[in-house]
């Protein structure tokens, strides 16, 4: 968990500096945009417009590559088999019982530049703002105050679910516990997600009486303060305009054609 949610110390980047809300904004529409791409060459150069983004950020190369490359994992498990189970116009290639199709390559590449996009997006947000900061901004932009306090208790909890595991499997390994592929093993990684759903049940139950004996109304509140200049303004139009750019280079040929 260290790994996936650890958040560099701030720098004096120029995105670090933006109003989060025009930050916010700006990269929800850019990333709406990119997820949205059809052609391959577009989703390369909103690849490399999210790429100077981040450099533009100051992210720590060592931090940015072990989080692209975590996610890299989960995305690369659906990209791969598509060179081989897509099929349609366009070259393809045969060994043997092996078909390879030149719409998977492009199809693949098509999923993981707009995966990789939408990463480098995610950890820029991540990276040039605290959470709370972040979690305010979206409140101003009128996220439902449910979804954003959610999203704060996910991310608080993720490392007390995360630490009350350790010590599941520490009781475990203590108790001679090894992990088999056999029903025993099976059995118990069974009993241990139920114990650990149980606890957690248990504790959302305390965390929200302690909310309400404290006066909670449901409304995200944070000290951070903000305020628009003219930098925010100007950085917001050229990133929803670049977004704007991609999004009509993307879709006029479909509709000319």
């Amino acid at each position: 968990m260290t790994l996936a949610f650890t958040v560099p110390p701030p720098n004096s980047s120029f995105l670090g500096r933006l109003d989060p809300r025009w930050k916010l904004a700006a990269l929800v529409c850019f990333a709406a945009v990119a997820a949205t791409l059809h052609t391959l060459r577009v989703a390369a150069v909103a690849l490399a417009a999210a790429l100077l983004l981040a450099l533009l950020a100051r992210l720590p190369p060592r931090w940015f590559l072990q989080r692209l490359g975590t996610a890299a994992l989960f995305f690369l498990l659906f990209v791969l088999p598509l060179p081989w189970l897509l099929d349609g116009n366009g070259p393809s290639w045969t060994w043997g019982p092996l078909h390879l199709s030149g719409r998977g390559i492009e199809s693949a590449l098509l999923l993981t530049a707009k995966a990789i996009t939408l990463v480098t997006l995610f950890l820029i947000a991540q990276a040039t703002a605290p959470l709370e900061a972040t979690l305010k901004a979206a409140h101003a932009l009128r996220i439902p105050a449910l979804l954003v306090q959610l999203g704060l208790l996910s991310y608080r909890y993720v490392f007390v679910f995360s630490e009350e595991l350790r010590r599941l499997r520490i009781a475990l390994r203590v108790r001679g516990y090894r992990n088999r592929a056999r029903w025993h093993s099976y059995r118990t990684a069974g009993h241990l997600a139920g114990t650990l759903l149980v606890r957690g049940c248990e504790r959302a139950e305390r965390v929200a009486q302690a909310m309400r004996c404290r006066g909670f109304d449901g409304q995200f509140r944070a000290l951070n303060t903000f305020a628009t200049h003219p930098v925010d303004v100007v950085a917001f139009v050229l990133i929803t305009a670049s977004a704007a750019a991609l999004a009509v280079w993307d879709w006029l040929p479909r509709l000319l054609g």
